[in-house]
């Protein structure tokens, strides 16, 4: 026979309940924290994005580099370019002796001298007052929608990317809402810079501008370049 005990089992222990730790937040604070963490996500994802627009558009350049430099490498009567523009590199005409050109492989090429054919690459287009850089953007912004590369049609017309980029405001404007260009003013060349009235231009745009011009250049409607400008 088992000896008695002075504990009482009529009363089962009560079982211990340990708080969670997330009990300790209130339903406010979880979802601040949702909202912040999910934020941060959203501007990465967009960040990243945009970086990998730039490095295709690099990528799709440094191609059409190669391509050339092969072509250079086969001879004459070869083609460069994708299926909606393609260069042709022909061999001069002129006797005059070629510089030679030593790659790592040890390979000689030569660099065509003299008046006969060759790659064309369009002169930069002068640019002096808000209706230049109207007519310069909508040229390159059409060769952008043909080759689907920035970088691609800035060389094609000799422009670069930060030029653009400093004076997209007033094209954007003007294409999306020309009706604030009476809040913007006219230009005045002998007392301002282009940058100064894109600058004007830019802090002209309310939100809704804002959208309208992101959403055209998600489309292809505008060219896809991105500016910042300082206070």
């Amino acid at each position: 026979m088992n000896p008695p005990t002075d504990r009482d089992d009529t009363h089962p222990p009560e079982p211990v309940v340990q708080e969670s730790p997330h009990a300790q937040y209130s339903p406010f604070i979880l979802v601040s924290n949702l909202r912040a963490h999910l934020y941060v996500t959203l501007e990465k994802n967009a960040w990243l994005q945009k970086r990998i627009e730039e490095l295709e558009e690099e990528r799709n350049f440094l191609r059409c580099q190669l391509d050339r430099f092969i072509v250079s490498m086969r001879g004459p009567e070869e083609w460069c370019g994708d299926s909606q523009r393609s260069v042709k590199v022909q061999p001069a005409s002129s006797p005059s002796p070629p510089s030679p050109m030593t790659t790592r492989s040890g390979m000689t090429l030569k660099r065509l001298q003299g008046p006969g054919p060759r790659t064309r690459r369009s002169s930069a287009i002068p640019v002096k007052d808000p209706e230049g850089v109207l007519i310069r953007y909508k040229k390159i912004l059409t060769t952008y929608q043909r080759v689907r590369s920035m970088s691609r049609a800035f060389q094609i017309h000799g422009v670069d990317r930060n030029t653009m980029a400093s004076t997209s405001p007033i094209a954007e404007l003007l294409l999306v809402a020309e009706e604030k260009m009476a809040e913007v003013g006219e230009f005045e060349a002998s007392k301002e810079k282009l940058l100064d009235y894109a600058r004007r231009c830019y802090k002209t745009m309310d939100e809704q501008t804002h959208a309208k011009v992101q959403s055209m250049k998600k489309t292809h409607k505008l060219l896809p370049i991105s500016y910042r400008f300082r206070n």
